[in-house]
């Protein structure tokens, strides 16, 4: 499934819904939108509720944003982890890095 994005601006915030698989196919063209809107927002939050896949570059992907994020000063939440993207993030022991609350739900627990 391709990777599909959504913004929305709620005041100061930018709000980017990604949906679909956040995968090596998505990543150079998401790398590039992510990169320009960290240069013209002061906060960003990413909704993953609709995440269906994650691989390697989608998980570098995020990576490369927070780290340059963290470098513009820019907040970036990460919200609504689907369980694609808890999965992917409990297995490369990131969900610490990211800081940003995990609710798992029934389905995700078991």
């Amino acid at each position: 499934m391709a990777m599909e994005i959504q913004q929305e601006r709620q005041g100061a915030n930018l709000q980017i819904r990604l949906s679909g698989d956040l995968d090596i196919y998505a990543a150079a063209p998401l790398r590039t939108h992510l990169l320009t809107v960290l240069q013209q927002h002061h906060e960003i939050e990413l909704v993953l509720d609709e995440v269906a896949e994650v691989d390697g570059a989608g998980l570098q992907i995020l990576l490369a944003t927070k780290a340059e994020a963290m470098r513009l000063g820019v907040t970036l939440r990460l919200t609504g982890h689907s369980a694609a993207m808890v999965r992917a993030l409990q297995l490369c022991r990131l969900t610490a890095y990211f800081g940003d609350p995990v609710i798992l739900t029934r389905e995700m627990a078991g």
